[in-house]
C-alpha cells in the first residue's frame, strides 16, 4: 500500500541547499509520505545528489526533464507524477529545493486535515532565513479561514488580504480539492489564483509555529516571466496585468462552464470584487510608496540643506583660516623684508665704517710719512748734508 501523503519536490540548479531539503523531509516525524523528485533539466549536480538520495531511501522517487519547463509545467507534472507513484495519497504538498521543514511539519498538519473535514489546506507559520540559514528579523504571516463558513466569505478574506500566497502553495492540501482547483494555471501569479480557487474548496487554516523556514531570494515579475515558463511554452497574454489574466481564467473555468461549487452569476460579481480588491490594495501600496517617496524627498531635501550648510560654513571657516594664514604670512614677510633691510643697512654702515677707516688710516700714514720726510729734510739741512755746493 502506498503513503496517504505525496510530496513533490522540483530541483532546478540548487545542488547547494539541495541536502538541506532533503534531509529535513526525511527527517519528519511523521513518516507515512513518499516524496518524488522532478529535476527539470539542471545544468548543475543537482541530478547526482538526487540520485544518491533515492538509491538510498526507498520513499524517494525520481524523474527527470530532459529540457527545462519551467515552474508552471514542472508543478504540474509534479502534481501528476507524485500521485502515479503514490496513488493512494490523499493529501499533497509541493516541497522546495531551498528550504527547510522542523521535523513535526508533516504531523502537525496533517492532524489538522484529519480533524477537519472541511479543510483544504493546512500550513504553518513560516520563518524567513538568509543563503546563510539564519532568521530574518521579520514577524510571520497570519491567515486563516477557518470562521467562514462560505465561500464568497473566503474568496472576499482572501482577496482584500495582503495575504502571502507563496506561503499558503507550500501547504498540505486534500488531492482532490487540487484538482478540482486546477493545479497550476498558465498566467503569472499562479500560486495566487491556485489559493483564490482553493477557497470555493474549503477552509484554510493555519498552524501557529514555526514549522517551515523559507529561504528568501529576489522576486519580480520579470523573473517570474523567466522562472515560470520558457520560450518554447509561454503563453499569449503574459504582458497583461496578472490580475486581469486570473480574471480572464476565472470566467473561463466558473462563468462559462457549469461548476458545482458555485453559480456562474454569484462567481461573476465574485471576479468583478477581486478585481476591486487587488486594485484597491495596489492603490493602497502605492500610496504608502508614495508616502515614503515623500519621507524619503523630505529627507534628501534636509540632508541637502544641512550639507549645504556644512559647505558654507566649511568655505567661511577655511576662509577665516586662510585669511589668518595669509595674514600671519604677510606679516613674517614684512618681517623678513624688514630684517633683509636691517642687515642692508648695517652692511652699508659697515662697509662705509671700514672705508672710513681705511681713509684716516691712510691719512695718518700719509701724515707720518710727511713728518719723517720733514725731520728728515732738517736734519740733513743742520748736518751740512743738503745745501751745500
Amino acid at each position: 500500500m502506498s503513503p496517504t501523503v505525496a510530496l513533490g519536490m522540483t530541483l532546478h540548479n540548487n545542488a547547494r541547499h539541495l541536502p538541506e531539503s532533503i534531509d529535513s523531509l526525511l527527517a519528519q516525524s511523521d513518516t507515512d509520505f513518499g516524496l518524488l523528485l522532478l529535476d527539470d533539466g539542471s545544468s548543475d549536480n543537482t541530478a547526482d545528489i538526487a540520485q544518491a538520495y533515492a538509491e538510498t531511501d526507498s520513499r524517494i522517487r525520481l524523474e527527470h526533464h530532459a529540457v527545462r519547463q519551467g515552474m508552471v509545467q514542472a508543478w504540474r507534472a509534479a502534481v501528476d507524477l507524485a500521485l502515479g507513484h503514490f496513488p493512494d495519497a490523499r493529501y499533497f504538498a509541493w516541497t522546495s529545493d531551498h528550504d527547510r521543514w522542523h521535523p513535526e511539519w508533516l504531523r502537525r498538519t496533517r492532524a489538522v486535515l484529519d480533524a477537519h473535514p472541511e479543510t483544504v489546506l493546512a500550513y504553518p507559520r513560516t520563518r524567513r532565513i538568509d543563503e546563510q540559514g539564519e532568521p530574518w528579523v521579520k514577524h510571520p504571516k497570519i491567515f486563516d479561514t477557518a470562521d467562514l463558513q462560505t465561500a464568497e466569505a473566503r474568496w472576499l478574506r482572501f482577496s482584500g488580504e495582503a495575504v502571502g500566497a507563496g506561503d499558503l502553495v507550500y501547504g498540505l492540501m486534500r488531492v482532490d480539492a487540487l484538482r478540482r482547483a486546477g493545479v497550476f494555471r498558465s498566467v503569472m501569479l499562479p500560486d495566487r489564483l491556485l489559493m483564490l480557487e482553493l477557497t470555493l474548496q474549503g477552509q484554510f487554516r493555519q498552524v501557529q509555529e514555526d514549522l517551515w523556514f523559507r529561504r528568501q531570494g529576489a522576486s519580480s515579475l520579470s523573473r517570474q516571466r523567466m522562472s515560470l515558463f520558457t520560450s518554447a511554452n509561454a503563453p499569449a497574454g503574459l504582458w497583461l496585468p496578472p490580475r486581469v489574466q486570473h480574471a480572464r481564467v476565472l470566467r473561463r473555468e466558473y462563468v462559462r462552464t457549469t461548476r458545482p461549487e458555485i453559480s456562474a452569476h454569484v462567481m461573476s460579481g465574485l471576479i468583478w470584487r477581486y478585481l476591486a480588491l487587488d486594485l484597491w490594495r495596489q492603490y493602497s501600496k502605492s500610496t504608502a510608496v508614495l508616502h515614503q517617496a515623500d519621507n524619503a524627498r523630505e529627507t534628501l531635501a534636509h540632508r541637502a540643506k544641512t550639507m549645504r550648510r556644512r559647505i558654507w560654513a566649511a568655505w567661511y571657516e577655511g576662509r577665516a583660516v586662510l585669511t589668518a594664514w595669509w595674514g600671519r604670512l604677510r606679516r613674517h614677510q614684512r618681517s623678513w623684508s624688514h630684517a633683509v633691510q636691517v642687515v642692508r643697512r648695517r652692511l652699508r654702515a659697515a662697509r662705509y665704517e671700514s672705508r672710513m677707516a681705511a681713509v684716516k688710516t691712510l691719512g695718518r700714514a700719509r701724515r707720518i710719512a710727511r713728518r719723517v720726510l720733514h725731520h728728515m729734510l732738517v736734519l740733513t739741512h743742520r748736518l751740512g748734508l743738503r745745501g751745500r755746493s
